[in-house]
């Protein structure tokens, strides 16, 4: 009877260790279009389970199919990977179908994208927002922020692209920010759970990310977060941004062009000190030196500076970059000394929407926020955290919404309109600004 039951458990010990061998690979999330330029492409996925694990691109126009060229992943002790595809080689102004293509998932096209065009001054309109609060756990019931709905609205307004400027997602409590499978595990949850409108709309154009406090670590949290380089490495992992070469240049921060537009994707969490202590830095002096020369060296009509915090407003309610003036006036005194034509910030946190617009030395400096998209609004009622003496009058928002810019217009008389839409995607706001109005008079 022994030896019968011995045999019995070594039979279903090879049987049980075969299985795990042969699982096929499963696809848990995605895709998510990263950064798309005319000749290369960016997807994410996330994937369980061992096999020939292959997402390919097909071209509308040549009826050609496109393979990876390169890849880099993260996983977790699970053994789910969450994988990012290099695509190089792509046309100008073609439509790429996203083709998923791996053992055991079958085949399906339902996402595409393109390539922007080949030209140097093109029409063309993004969207952006900040502050995508999306429990999944019991406590969402208390959450006025649990629905995704407003990702449906987004889509149907069809950007080229999306910005996103932190709060991505929210490392909510201790167990999601203390270790690197807490994170990786929340970021794929929301990636997993949010399936329908946020799941579609990731998919639906290119995206840009820069991350702010919520999902970087704690809230408020800085440079002295224990954590810091393994929440650069979760959040590398699950954005795909094209990053600059890491062994220059550590951090979330980088740069793209779209046509005439330059936009520069700052990290203000990994270099970010004490706001008690008025020498500490916000962007730090690598980054720092890397946006001003980058702003030199540009000569696009529009060059948009994305920050996770507030820049001209000076209430001290909460974080901004005014809690560091020595490093933010610096950054003001360049773009002013130097005439930096066509910088417009754009900024997220604030739990509300505004324009606010600042005379520097005879330059006119904007900060257009876009706040807060699933999260809980800022009421109106808490006076001082709502001032803001540099708003533009009229362009303050305080439900939740997104943002979309549209640049227009001829070669060197361009327009960028400012639209701010309530999460039910009608228009609320609206200011354009001309490219001549940004210089110094």
């Amino acid at each position: 009877m022994k030896k019968t039951t011995l045999l019995l458990f070594i039979l279903a010990s090879v049987f049980i260790l075969s299985a795990q061998k042969e699982e096929k690979p499963k696809l848990i999330a995605g895709p998510v279009i990263g950064a798309v330029t005319k000749n290369t492409a960016k997807i994410w996925i996330a994937y369980r389970g061992k096999g020939r694990n292959m997402l390919i691109l097909g071209d509308t126009s040549e009826k050609r199919v496109y393979y990876p060229t390169n890849y880099s992943y993260i996983s977790n002790a699970k053994g789910e990977v969450a994988l990012t595809m290099d695509f190089t080689g792509l046309k100008p102004g073609h439509t790429y179908n996203v083709i998923i293509s791996i053992d055991g998932w079958g085949a399906n096209a339902k996402y595409a994208f393109k390539t922007p065009v080949d030209s140097v001054v093109k029409d063309f309109n993004f969207l952006l927002g900040s502050c995508a609060l999306m429990n999944i756990d019991p406590t969402r019931v208390f959450f006025p922020a649990g629905s995704n709905w407003i990702f449906y609205r987004m889509k149907k307004q069809k950007g080229d692209f999306m910005v996103w400027l932190g709060d991505n997602i929210y490392y909510l409590y201790p167990r999601h920010w203390s270790s690197y499978e807490g994170m990786f595990k929340r970021q794929l949850d929301i990636r997993k759970y949010y399936r329908k409108f946020y799941r579609d709309f990731l998919a639906a154009q290119p995206n840009y990310s820069i991350w702010d406090d919520h999902d970087f670590g704690p809230n408020d949290s800085d440079s002295s977060f224990v954590l810091k380089d393994t929440s650069l490495k979760v959040f590398q992992g699950f954005w795909p941004n094209n990053y600059p070469d890491q062994n220059k240049f550590r951090g979330t921060y980088f740069d793209f062009k779209q046509y005439d537009a330059e936009f520069f994707m700052t990290d203000d969490r990994l270099y970010r000190g004490s706001p008690k202590d008025t020498n500490s830095s916000f962007l730090g002096e690598t980054q720092l030196v890397w946006l001003k020369n980058k702003l030199l060296m540009s000569d696009a009509s529009f060059k948009f500076i994305c920050i996770g915090s507030q820049v001209l407003n000076d209430n001290n309610f909460g974080e901004s970059y005014a809690q560091y003036r020595r490093e933010r006036n610096e950054l003001f005194d360049f773009i002013a000394n130097n005439n930096i034509k066509g910088v417009i910030f754009l900024t997220g946190d604030k739990h509300y929407a505004e324009v606010c617009k600042r005379d520097w030395h005879g330059y006119p400096l904007y900060d257009f926020t876009s706040s807060p998209l699933t999260s809980p609004p800022l009421p109106r009622r808490i006076f001082h955290a709502y001032h803001n003496q540099w708003r533009i009058k009229g362009t303050d928002y305080p439900l939740k919404n997104f943002g979309k810019i549209w640049i227009s217009g001829p070669a060197g008389n361009r327009t960028a309109k400012l639209v701010i839409y309530g999460r039910g995607g009608y228009k609320k706001r609206e200011l354009s600004i001309n490219q001549n109005e940004l210089s110094k008079k």
